[in-house]
């Protein structure tokens, strides 16, 4: 699939570009990754391009994730990362520290849900984070998800294990329905 680029809220959501590598890799270096996220740790530079250059591009053309940076501006610096794996649904996401606390990861949601259900046949955007990650909770819950509880996740934790979970899912419009 070809990528496509996103607009709302002030935001756009557009491909990763070899230049990002330096912010992304700083902003996968801090510590709540490793307490939160499967990224490699430490994450470096080479992580950071491998990411952008192999692995982004790579799962757009194959369908198997849609992967966008998160910029104010369509030229401007990297904030973080949003993407949703499919067939599965599962949304996955990431935001640089110092744009944290300023909702705009809901935004995000909000955008790339919109765009999975009219783009794909998803019956429901999925979504996962290890037990405590209270921010990533707070983003879904404002993007009108509903908690399914805590399960054992299907992405693994860096060791390659399965770690406990929070789950929620947002469910497709039923034609007809009044959205927000």
């Amino acid at each position: 699939m070809e990528p496509f680029e996103l607009q709302g809220s002030g935001l756009t959501l557009n491909q990763l570009r070899p230049a990002d590598a330096p912010d992304v890799a700083r902003y996968c270096a801090d510590p709540i990754f490793e307490e939160f996220m499967a990224t490699p740790w430490p994450y470096t530079l080479a992580d950071a391009e491998s990411f952008i250059t192999e692995y982004a591009p790579q799962a757009w053309a194959n369908g198997s994730e849609w992967t966008w940076a998160i910029r104010r501006e369509a030229d401007g610096p990297v904030l973080g990362v949003i993407s949703i794996r499919l067939p599965s649904g599962m949304l996955g996401y990431w935001l640089g520290e110092p744009h944290r606390g300023q909702k705009i990861m809901s935004a995000c949601v909000d955008l790339v849900t919109e765009a999975a259900f009219a783009r794909t046949n998803v019956e429901a955007v999925l979504w996962e984070a290890r037990v405590g990650n209270i921010g990533s909770r707070r983003t879904i819950e404002r993007s009108g998800f509903t908690d399914t509880g805590e399960a054992i996740g299907t992405i693994l934790g860096r060791d390659g294990e399965p770690v406990l979970s929070w789950t929620a899912r947002l469910d497709r419009p039923t034609a007809g329905a009044a959205t927000v």
